[in-house]
Order: C-alpha cells, then structure tokens, then sequence
C-alpha cells in the first residue's frame, strides 16, 4: 500500500484514496509520481528492506520514516517480544515439534508390534524421539536435532 509523507508537517497518509482526498477539486492520475506528490507538498514513502533477526524472540517493527538521499523511506527496527510472549512461542514451537515426533514415532509404530523383533537401532531410535525434550535442555524446543531412523 502507498504512503506518502508531508513534506512540512511530516504526517503520514496511507493510501492513494486517502491522498486523492487531501485534494478533493484536484484530478490526481494514476499511479501517484514522486513527482506529482512534491507538486503537493508529500513524498513517495518507499519501501525498504527488514532487518534480519538472530532469535525466535525477535520481531521487526516499522520505526517511522527516514530521509535518504532525499527519498523517505520506511524504517524498521528489531525488538524482543515480551516474556509472556516468549511463552507463547516457546509453546506453539514445543507442540510443532511434538507433533512431528510423533509422526516419526507412528512411521515405525508397525515395527513395535508384539509380533515383531525390533532391532536394538530401532529401539534406540524410537527411544531418542521420545526422549527429544529432555536431550535438548535449553535449546529445546527451537534447536532440535532429529536422531537418524535406522
């Protein structure tokens, strides 16, 4: 969506509706130039690249505007969520996680049927998923590193 900025009062107007509207006796065409909204007094705000973020508690959030080389252009910053946030992601990463164990887990289910001889490996690779949680300690459950199916 189009933004464009007031070259004096630096009010932000998001939209090209909401900009035609500024001018209500004035025919604006169609797409909005940098050049035709400086005849107005706004700019063109233009759209920029996210910074990177280094942690799932890491969110990018617009910052406003900055001036580069005479175009504005949107800002963003990186900020950590809150820990009750944290929590809820900790959660929702934990029952991802889980639930991909499980399927694992279910893959070789067949094999552990009371019919069958399950091999040591088997046993020891069914035996790790389960233990996933517990292996991983602090890491857990953003870093997680799958045992290799036999």
């Amino acid at each position: 969506m189009s933004e464009f900025i007031n070259l004096s009062s630096k009010e932000i107007v998001i939209g090209e509706n909401a900009f035609k509207k500024l001018f209500p006796n004035t025919s604006i065409p169609f797409p909005i130039t940098e050049e035709i909204a400086q005849g107005l007094g706004y700019s063109i705000v233009f759209s920029s690249r996210h910074p990177a973020t280094n942690s799932p508690y890491e969110v990018v959030v617009r910052d406003g505007v900055e001036l580069i080389e005479e175009k504005y252009y949107e800002k963003w910053k990186v900020t950590t969520v809150s820990s009750e946030q944290q929590k809820v992601i900790d959660d929702e990463k934990a029952k991802f996680v889980r639930n991909e164990r499980n399927a694992k887990l279910s893959e070789t289910d067949h094999l552990a049927l009371s019919d069958v001889t399950l091999s040591d490996q088997m046993k020891k690779y069914r035996q790790d998923l389960r233990d996933l949680p517990a292996a991983h300690g602090d890491s857990w459950p953003h870093n997680v590193s799958w045992p290799t199916k036999p």
